[in-house]
């Protein structure tokens, strides 16, 4: 009976990590998301593999998100090379795995840098909070009360 309820427990989870999709994020890809997330709360995420702060930040948001569902989260990975499968198991280990997930498809990541926010050269993790009106850009790890101003300003929407 145990093996059984493990069985379907690893399918459950198999499933919801093969069932996330992670696009290719190029010029335009940020311009994007604003634009399919326009009117909505969301959050947009840049993180590296290598960043200590970036998965610190990862490893909060699950519990925010929990209390506030009407909030997206887009994450977008900096290194060209993860693949699919890595990024989606980071997200689902993080308890993130309705993340909208991107990943940089530029051989020059310079380039997408400059299309997010031309003074942008490449610091992570970089963090762009939406309440739906108005867009915040947050570089290092977000504070505890940049967060909550945020909540409180999607909220007064």
């Amino acid at each position: 009976m145990l093996r059984l309820w493990l069985i379907i427990n690893l399918m459950t989870v198999s499933n919801l990590v093969l069932a996330q999709e992670v696009s290719p994020f190029v010029k335009g890809s940020f311009a994007e998301i604003q634009q399919q997330y326009e009117g909505r709360p969301y959050l947009v995420l840049f993180w590296g593999q290598d960043c200590a702060y970036c998965m610190k930040e990862l490893a909060g948001l699950a519990p925010i998100l929990k209390e506030n569902p009407g909030v997206t989260l887009v994450t977008v990975a900096t290194d060209p090379f993860l693949d699919e499968t890595f990024i989606r198991e980071k997200m689902a280990g993080f308890g993130l795995p309705q993340a909208n997930n991107w990943v940089f498809a530029n051989d020059y990541p310079e380039t997408l840098y400059f299309d997010v926010e031309k003074r942008w050269r490449g610091e992570l993790p970089l963090t762009f909070l939406s309440n739906g009106k108005t867009l915040i850009r947050k570089s290092g790890l977000l504070k505890e009360a940049d967060i909550s101003a945020w909540l409180a300003s999607i909220k007064q929407n």
